[in-house]
């Protein structure tokens, strides 16, 4: 059974999208229009997006710790965990993604996410989770597989 959730302008993903079964894992979420190289595709917004120091999510019931270690990025430093409002959750790893960071693009004091090269629509979006989120740095460079994770 195949799911299907269309989306029209999403306030933080700021190109269309729809979230969809995905090859990769699970759902995905995929570009529902065209995409050029280096247009922002994501940027943090606090009315929606939410960012908590590390200590808060100790003080969380089990459930929402478990959605968090699930769909939610640890920053780099480890100090945070960004909670994402929208259908980012669904974004899936890929070593060879079509979406990159961009520290170096401020938006509401947080870097960007822009296309690393043109996107098709129908393409699924994909980002290298190693450059968003520090846990997973961390397994990668400990040769760990985000796939096997997600799974287990």
């Amino acid at each position: 059974m195949s799911t299907h959730l269309p989306t029209r302008s999403p306030a933080v993903l700021l190109i269309p999208v729809e979230v969809r079964q995905s090859a990769i894992h699970g759902l995905g979420v995929f570009a529902g229009a065209p995409v050029r190289a280096g247009e922002i595709v994501w940027q943090f917004d606090p009315g929606i997006d939410q960012l908590h120091p590390v200590a808060w999510l100790e003080t969380q019931p089990e459930h929402v710790r478990r959605f968090v270690g699930t769909y939610c990025v640890l920053s780099l430093d480890k100090r945070h965990y960004y909670v994402l409002g929208d259908q980012t959750i669904f974004v899936n790893h890929s070593n060879a993604p079509n979406m990159e960071p961009r520290d170096e693009l401020l938006v509401n004091g947080e870097g960007v996410v822009v296309a690393a090269r043109d996107i098709a629509a129908g393409e699924e979006l994909t980002i290298d989770y190693g450059t968003i989120d520090g846990g997973d740095r961390e397994r990668l460079v400990n040769g760990d597989s985000l796939f096997e994770l997600l799974q287990a």
